[in-house]
This record gives C-alpha cells, structure tokens and sequence, in this order.
C-alpha cells in the first residue's frame, strides 16, 4: 500500500468507485435471513404450539372428528402464519434501525476532506480520525498525534493503546502500534491513516461471528417470566379439568384429555411476547420518523418513565452554531494569529468552536500557514489545548480560569480576569489564549493574548420543551463545561429554574450527593461529574435520560437510566455505542416527544398484556366454575370453541391496542415504578377475569333454566365472552375511565372490535360457519344477554376501580395513624 506524502491527498473519485466495484461495500456479512420454513419451523417447535399439533391430531386420527380436528389445525395455521410475520416485521424494523444509526468516516478524496458513510471507504482510502470516532476500517497509521485507541472488543484489554506513524504492522494485535482496526475507537488525539482492509477482510471481520447474537432486554425477561406463570396456572387447570372428568365418568377418555389440553393452550397467552416486541418495534419506527432512535427496544420503557432529562447546553439548547461576537486583546499582541494557531479545523470541518475561530480569523485577513512541530489536543480534564509552533512558540487556548493561572502575573492578566465574568453574564462562550517562547507544552509563565467570546443562539424549540417537561413531571437540568454566569443566563432564557448552580470545583466535601441532585445548572463539569449526578440522581429514586455527545460523555451514558446520544457533525461514534438512544437533530424537544412516544407505547403494551391476561383468566374460572355448577354439562367450552376465542380475541384486537393513541396528552401521566405487572395490576387482571367469568355464567346459567339444549348453552358462553371481552379492550386502554373523553378517538381499537364481533357473528349465523365451532342459532334473547354483558362490563369494571382505590386511600390512611400511635 503506498503510504507516501504524495499519497496523502487520497484517492480520485473514479478510483474510490473502481475499488469499491473490486473489493465491495464496507461491512461485515450479514447472517443470511431467515427462510420462510425456517421461520415456521421455529414456531412449530414451541411447546405450545406442539400441544395444538398433537391435539388436532388426536382428533382427527384418533376420535374421528374431522370438522373439530380440522379446525384446530386451521387455527394452529393461523397462529403460525400470524407469528412469522410478527417476526418478520420485527427483524425489518431492527434492520432499518441499524441502517439509520450507520456511522460515519472523514476521508480525503482528491485533495479534499469528505465525510461519506464508512460503508463506502474501500482500500486505499486516506482517512482521518480524532478522538470520539469508531475506526471505518483497517488502516496503516501515516501521521498521528497523541493518538490513543480502545481495542479492547478485540484484545480484552482495558487500558487505551497508544499509536504513532511507522509503528509494528505483525505479530499480535495488542502489539500493532502502527495499525488501526475496524471498530476500535479512538479515544485521545488524531491521526491519518491509509486504509489496507475493508469488510469481511478485517480483523473484526475475521471474528464477526463472536459478535452476533441477541440479548434479551428487561422487558422480554419480564413478559417472558410472566407467560411461564400464567403456562402453569393452565396446565394445572387442563389437568384438574381432566381430574374432575374422570371421577364423573361419562366421557370419552381421549376427548376429556384433549378438552383439558386445549384449556391450557388456550388459556396461555402464547403471542404476547411476540405481539409486544412487534408493537415495540413498529412503535420504534415511528419514533425514528420523528427524529428519536431506539437502539434497544427495552430502553422504551424507561425513556416513558423518564423524571429527569440532564441536558447538554450546546448544541441541545443552543443551536451549536458559534460565532466570536467579542472580544478583548492585550496590547501588542496577535490575537487572531494566535487563534489560528491553536486550532484543529480545516477546511471547515472540525469542533465548533474551532470552526467558528478561524471564520473570525479570516475576517481579519488571517488563515492557517504555520506548521506544528508538536501538540496536544483539546482534553476534557484540563479544558485546554496546547501548540507548538516553529520558533519555537507555545500557544495555549482554553477556559479562562486554566489558561490565566498559566500566566506570569501582571496588570494584562488581570485585566483579562475581570473582563471573564462580564462577557459571561451576556450568555457569552469565553476562551482565553496565551503565548510563551518555549517547546514546553506544559510550561508556565506564559504571556496573556486576550479573550474571545463566542454566543451561541438558543433553539426555538427549547423553551417549549423545557415547558412541556414540566408540565409532564420531567425536571430539566442543565449540564455544561461553560462558565457558571453563562449558563445561568442561557438556562433563565429557556425557562430552566437555574439556582442553585453547582460549579464542579465546588463540590467537594460531604454533602456532595445532595448538591447534585438539588442542582438546577452543572458549570464546569467534568467527565467524572456527570457520572457522578447520573448515580445521586439514580440513586435518589429518579429515572435519568442523560444527553451527550463526546467521547467522554460516554460514562455517563452508559450508566443513565436512558443514555440520549445527540447526533451530527459532533456527535462522536463512541456516544452513539453507549447510548440507547440517538436523537438526529440534536434537539431537546426531540427528546421529550420521545418521553411523550415512550409514555404512549408503554400504557399500549401495558394495555395490550392486561386485556391478553384478563381474557386468559376469565377462560380458566368459567371452565373451571363451570365443571362444578354444570356437571350434567360436562365441559363448559369444547376445545374448539376455545381455541377459536383465543384465536379471534388474541389477535385483531391486541395488535390494535399495540398501535393505539389512547386519549389525552401521554405526558400527563407517568408510568409506575413497579413494572408493567406489579401485584396492583395483577389484582386489577384478576379482578375484571372475574367480573367477566361471572356475567358468562350469569348468562349461561339464564340459558340452562330457560331449557335450552347443550349447543346453545355452549353457543351463548362463547358469545358472551367473546363481547365482554373485546368491551375489555375499551377498559384495558383508558387512563382513567373506560369511556373517558375522547375514547371514541382510538380508530383502530373501535375497527377491530366491530370487525370482530362482525366475524364473530357471522360464523353463528352461518350454519356451515357455525358447524365446524360446534356453534348452534340462539333466540333473540341469548344475543341480548350477550350485548348486555358488553355493556356491563365497563362500568363494572370501574367500580371494581373506585372501591380498589378507596380501600388503598383507608389502608395508607390506616397504616399512617397506626405508625402515629406506635410513635407515642
């Protein structure tokens, strides 16, 4: 690979295409989709849906019964047909997802520095690489900087490695100080870099398949250990079903065992998982139209929960867009010179700041043409960047604080010092450069150069953001490496309740914690700091959403209950990795209409695994019931009818309430701290499964005294389930009240209810229909009973909701005077 100065200006743009035409994209091979037997193959194999199989079966092979055995295995079709495209559409979602958040390379093309996507760097490449960028591909280090790099994904080691131009290009890789590899991060300094392998032919293409795979979120654990639950509970009650059979006699062995195994299939809500990952994931895509990536679908459930949103000032309440408005000089010296000097853009491409300098400086007739014969970029921890000119020259650029304390005392650097805090008071940006004859980059004694002040415009939409976070009971902190004077006025201006304002230098000592979950503004915060609020916030109860952008906000990303990455020309790689979040534009009101879709689609799949559990428990108590009130009945439900409920009732239905906009702002109301099946909303299921049993039995019961046969008792418990349960599907989404105002917005909730009661009355009607559910024509009465139990169902599950709310408010109520009484 040729790596001469000459080949530095990179390649042509029609030998970028010839290569990329000979070597291929820039990425690693992607696992080969899933066939469609494949795919129904792993739905087969779930032991439920091996339950269905062996039943239909039975029945067909064994009993005789062609239209139930057929209808069974039509239902275990439809589930099968319904699960592969949940599973399609979920691995769709995903793919889209990993093509948005596709990271990007800065190359040199022709001369001129480009950023394109890293899926298209092919070898041969020049490419550049600062601190915070993931590493496009393999590459020989040409020119590098104090460049430090994490390879820890493929050596195991923690500690960064260290880099330089003509370093060891073999042996292992911990040992490769002159090579770059694919996917590492550059976490100190710059380089460049000539690109030697792209895709599959990297180090990190060679190990791909270590790196595949999935891991299940909180989420998934939560939904999947609740279906294990609610699997047992049915499996105990299919084999009490088949007990109780037995000791009664009457009944034909094989079809009493098959009547107790269609109970447990279909009392498990077998497709909740899957129909909540896909609500999620659809849920997700939605989002991402709207500016808010979700890297992981569980991390949906906190950013609903959010309570407080640390914000980043540039560039989330700032537009990011600098610019020097003033400035003050020290007579006889060059200010602009000595801006251009200590500077790391080119060509327009680099940190604001940077870029905002030599704009100015090209103002005043002053543009880069002095080499460096040493440097040491900007750094986090000491807020100051450092060049060494021939001369040689030292020149330093930073925080005033850090840059002044490196000066010779005197009048011009008091004068520097007490101009600082009026410019900040402005809502000004202020740096400060110095100068000194040396090649020390750590010298002292330096001689002060001035000040530049740069301002930096305040989105529109942050004031209404940050009013809107109040509103929804979200507490906005601002968190900044500004001067305290300057974030003060730009957080009074967004509307953000600024005192107190905590200084990273000032909180040291004891109470440490305390002050930082108080702080209303964070100035001259560290890396360490924000880690550090993330745990008092976290460990003082509060859900964090924790923006960033850099390199060493990465931490603090990683440890916030939701890690915001911000994107764009300065969001880094390595934020990105460590977030869960990546919002597009940058924006604070982007993040709260995440927190208002996050809300919105955990009240959905809270809404959508209450009205599953509630329906599958009301399957189990009247079976179960109706083996002790009916014995002459034998089996309440055939299996076929309950398999058909399951089948009509899982479906439309959930999948609509996975998509809904319930009514009012989702903002208003926080979702709990206790998971989406703490033991409050396990009562509420149990309690509405048994106001639902009992109005089938009520009307089951009306049906037996009225004299009429088998089939239409069994006829009349179908249909009174099948509409008390779809009016629970009203219950199951209202915030507060069933019919609460604007319950009649929800379109898709109402065409799938009326769709389903339609389908489901049909196949009564239609005898053909009817005969393959063992379902016979009932009076007129038996479809008013039905009705009726629609209609009750509401209310009387929001009187279920008033009395459990009353006796909590008596129970705390209780408790707290009993403690006053244990006081005395």
């Amino acid at each position: 690979m040729d790596t001469s100065t000459h080949a530095l200006t990179g390649l042509a743009e029609d030998e970028a295409a010839r290569a990329l035409a000979e070597h291929g994209r820039n990425e690693l091979p992607e696992p080969k989709p899933r066939s469609l037997h494949s795919r129904a193959a792993r739905q087969l194999a779930d032991p439920l849906s091996i339950l269905l199989l062996i039943a239909g079966l039975v029945t067909l092979a064994v009993l005789r019964e062609v239209p139930e055995g057929a209808a069974i295995l039509a239902i275990l079709l439809v589930n099968v047909v319904i699960g592969v495209s949940q599973e399609a559409k979920a691995e769709q979602a995903v793919r889209a997802l990993r093509t948005m958040t596709a990271p990007m390379a800065k190359v040199r093309r022709g001369g001129a520095v480009r950023r394109i996507p890293a899926a298209e760097v092919v070898p041969g490449d020049v490419v550049e690489v600062a601190a915070g960028d993931r590493v496009a591909a393999d590459a020989q280090v040409v020119e590098a900087v104090s460049l430090a790099v994490n390879e820890s994904m493929l050596t195991g080691e923690s500690r960064s490695a260290a880099k330089r131009a003509g370093g060891l290009l073999e042996g292992p890789l911990g040992d490769r100080d002159g090579e770059l590899f694919s996917g590492t991060m550059a976490v100190r300094g710059s380089a460049v870099a000539v690109v030697t392998a792209t895709g599959a032919a990297t180090e990190m293409g060679r190990i791909a398949s270590a790196l595949q795979g999935q891991v299940k979120g909180p989420l998934e654990v939560e939904l999947a250990r609740v279906s294990k639950r609610i699997g047992v509970l049915a499996v105990v009650a299919g084999v009490v079903m088949v007990a109780l059979g037995f000791t009664r006699g009457g009944i034909e062995p094989f079809e009493l065992v098959l009547a107790g195994v269609a109970l447990a299939i279909a009392a498990v809500p077998e497709s909740m998982a899957a129909a909540v990952t896909t609500a999620l994931a659809l849920g997700s895509q939605r989002m991402a139209k709207l500016g808010v990536i979700v890297r992981r679908l569980s991390a949906i459930q906190a950013l609903g929960a959010t309570t407080v949103i640390a914000s980043d000032k540039t560039g989330t309440l700032t537009t990011g867009r600098l610019a020097v408005t003033d400035h003050v000089t020290v007579p006889g010296a060059d200010l602009w010179r000595a801006a251009v000097r200590c500077n790391d853009a080119r060509d327009g491409l680099g940190d604001a700041v940077d870029v905002a300098l030599l704009s100015a400086a090209a103002g005043h007739g002053v543009r880069p043409d002095e080499p460096r014969t040493s440097s040491r970029p900007f750094d986090a921890d000491t807020r100051s960047m450092a060049v060494v000119t021939p001369g040689p020259v030292l020149t330093v650029k930073g925080a005033p604080e850090v840059v002044l304390a490196r000066c010779s005392p005197g009048e011009q650097a008091d004068r520097l010092a007490a101009a600082v805090p009026e410019l900040a008071r402005r809502g000004l940006r202020v740096l400060a450069l110095a100068e000194g004859d040396t090649g020390d980059l750590d010298a002292d004694g330096l001689r002060p150069v001035g000040l530049l002040a740069l301002s930096d415009e305040i989105r529109v939409s942050a004031r209404q953001a940050v009013a809107d976070s109040r509103a929804g009971g979200i507490r906005v902190i601002m968190v900044t490496g500004d001067h305290a004077d300057t974030a003060r006025a730009v957080a009074v201006e967004v509307g953000i309740e600024p005192e107190p304002v905590v200084t990273g230098a000032g909180l040291e000592g004891e109470d440490r914690q305390a002050r930082l979950r108080e702080a209303g503004v964070l100035a001259r915060v560290d890396p360490a700091t924000k880690l550090d609020l993330v745990r008092a916030l976290r460990d003082g109860g509060e859900v964090v959403a924790m923006t960033g952008d850099g390199v060493n906000d990465a931490p603090a990303l990683r440890h916030a209950d939701v890690g915001v990455a911000m994107a764009g020309e300065e969001g880094t790689d390595v934020a990105r990795e460590a977030a869960a979040v990546v919002v597009t534009n940058g924006e604070l009101g982007t993040i709260v209409t995440g927190v208002r879709e996050g809300r919105r689609l955990h009240h959905n799949v809270a809404s959508m695994i209450g009205y599953l559990l509630t329906g599958n428990l009301a399957e189990i108590f009247l079976v179960l019931a109706g083996l002790f009130l009916w014995p002459d009945l034998v089996i309440p439900l055939l299996p076929v009818q309950l398999l058909w409920i399951n089948l009509v009732l899982d479906g439309i239905p959930a999948i609509a309430l996975g998509v809904d906009r319930a009514p009012g702002d989702p903002l208003s109301t926080r979702p709990g701290r206790d998971g989406l099946l703490s033991r409050r909303v396990l009562a509420r299921i149990g309690l509405r499964s048994l106001i639902v049993g009992v109005l089938v039995i009520a009307a089951v019961e009306v049906a037996r005294r009225l004299g009429w046969d088998d089939a239409q008792v069994r006829t009349q418990a179908v249909l009174t389930l099948v509409f008390a349960r779809l009016t629970l599907a009203y219950v199951a989404r209202a915030r507060r009240w069933t019919f609460e105002r604007g319950w009649w917005r929800g379109r898709s909730v109402l065409v799938a209810v009326a769709g389903t009661a339609a389908l489901q009355a049909l196949v009564t009607l239609v005898p053909p229909l009817g005969a393959l559910l063992a379902l016979s024509a009932v009076p007129p009465l038996g479809w008013a009973m039905a009705l009726g139990a629609a209609v009750l169902t509401p209310p009387l599950c929001d009187l279920a909701r008033i009395l459990g709310r009353r006796s909590r408010l008596a129970w705390t109520v209780a408790s707290k005077g009993g403690s006053r009484s244990g006081g005395r």
